[in-house]
């Protein structure tokens, strides 16, 4: 059976289970040349976190599948910075994930809840996929919907976004345009890619943008889509990754959507939206009467959680789990003194090494204490800084002697406490016992991750 022949989350579901081992086995070739301590915590938290029927499978299926993977991974080419390289499959290359039809009716439901909308606007799907919101849309009513889509295995008239004429113009531009994944160059959007293009790259990239030799594709959707508006009435609603909405991240872009919208609404919930957990969010930029220069931030499990921001808080930490755990006690402490009273801020340096490395995210909490007759100035806390399981784990290095993976800040201890080994075992145990907090402070994409500012304000009780 063909792609085609399938619609909506059946669609998703066959796109899912073929890709599901493509994804498997590039991560495995991708860190190949790192030994099996380092690889395998990232595996555990990704198995995990996803596929469970993985761990059910025999190594000769893999081997089976990874040979079959050769043949099918290189679908066509692309250009990166005009050179052609061969191309993995098509869900790393046009960053497809594809939303599911029941997240689909309730971010439509939300739009419709701060937005009025006469049911014969004009509405674009700019990587309709397979066809979630175009198919939900229609079911309400709404039938003037153009699409595009880039992937010939979806569509009989495959379009690239970035060839689509800017005149024409739209009064919701809504969908889930594509996500670049950090490690897979053909995810990015490349300039130079479109130096042919029918439409000019300058028309909706900024003059820094022009200069870069890529940037995240999602960040480039939003830019273009702003220059497919009809008017100020206009709109933006995009499924992006949660990661859009960290702290000082995409400044550039968040400028631009201020110039044209004063209503932000940022909605996440507790429900897996794809084939399998990505952590994301919806963004509507609008403008409203009633919520004119607000940021809404949305949270929903069992209940709805809303909390109101000024929109001057653009660059602020929006992750709307992140702010309904710091709001309802889940990351609040009351009691002790914060880590930045122990921890020095100066840089340190330590040995790391993906392949050769003694000290992971598996074995730290076996370092928790400092050996006797060893020279206690010389054990640093080290603390996993990502991974969903491992997050927040702590111990105690020695800097001379320890070689960490590239899973760990590292902290020194402020001249007062640098001998003191009780003052360092102890901040340690108060970290190990409270790894929760780590885990609820933070949403990130593929694996959670904390920031420095997150240990220095951890509050211990010594």
């Amino acid at each position: 059976m063909e792609k085609k022949d399938l619609k909506g989350d059946d669609r998703i579901s066959f796109v899912g289970k073929r890709d599901i081992w493509q994804d498997f086995v590039y991560k495995v070739k991708k860190n190949k040349k790192k030994v099996w301590q380092e690889l395998e915590p990232i595996l555990e938290d990704y198995i995990k976190s996803n596929w469970g029927f993985i761990m059910q499978t025999s190594l000769t299926e893999f081997k089976q599948t990874e040979e079959l993977n050769q043949t099918s991974k290189y679908e066509d080419n692309t250009y990166i910075n005009n050179e052609i390289e061969p191309n993995i499959s098509n869900k790393y290359k046009y960053g497809q994930y594809f939303t599911k039809t029941s997240i689909v009716k309730r971010v439509v439901n939300l739009i419709l809840n701060y937005k009025s909308y006469s049911k014969n606007i004009d509405i674009l799907e700019p990587s309709f996929g397979t066809g979630n919101f175009i198919s939900v849309l229609k079911d309400k009513e709404f039938n003037n919907i153009t699409g595009c889509e880039i992937d010939s295995s979806l569509t009989d008239n495959p379009m690239d976004f970035f060839h689509f004429p800017i005149h024409n113009k739209y009064d919701l531009i809504i969908g889930n345009p594509p996500f670049t994944k950090y490690n897979v160059v053909e995810s990015y959007y490349y300039p130079n890619n479109y130096l042919t293009s029918p439409i000019n790259k300058e028309h909706y990239l900024t003059k820094k943008l022009l200069k870069k030799e890529k940037e995240k594709i999602e960040n480039i959707f939003i830019l273009k889509s702003l220059k497919h508006l009809k008017n100020d009435d206009s709109s933006i609603a995009f499924v992006l990754p949660i990661s859009f909405f960290i702290k000082n991240r995409n400044k550039e872009i968040k400028e631009e959507i201020l110039k044209k919208f004063s209503t932000i609404i940022v909605y996440q919930n507790d429900k897996v939206w794809f084939d399998y957990h990505i952590p994301c969010c919806f963004a509507i930029f609008t403008n409203t009467e009633k919520y004119n220069n607000k940021i809404i931030v949305i949270y929903e499990n069992s209940e709805v959680h809303e909390s109101v921001f000024e929109i001057s808080s653009i660059n602020e930490e929006l992750i709307p789990e992140v702010i309904f755990n710091k709001n309802n006690g889940n990351t609040i402490q009351l009691n002790g003194i914060e880590l930045e009273n122990y921890l020095s801020k100066k840089r340190i340096k330590c040995n790391k090494s993906f392949k050769e490395n003694n000290v992971s995210g598996k074995n730290i909490l076996e370092r928790t204490k400092i050996p006797e007759n060893s020279e206690i100035k010389n054990y640093k806390l080290a603390i996993v800084r990502v991974g969903n399981s491992s997050v927040g784990k702590c111990g105690l290095i020695n800097i001379n002697e320890d070689t960490l993976n590239d899973m760990f800040y590292v902290f020194d201890f402020k001249d007062s406490y640098i001998n003191n080994k009780e003052i360092k075992e102890k901040i340690c145990e108060e970290i190990n016992k409270n790894q929760d907090y780590f885990k609820q402070i933070t949403c990130r994409v593929g694996s959670k991750s904390i920031k420095k500012e997150d240990v220095y304000n951890f509050k211990v009780e010594i």
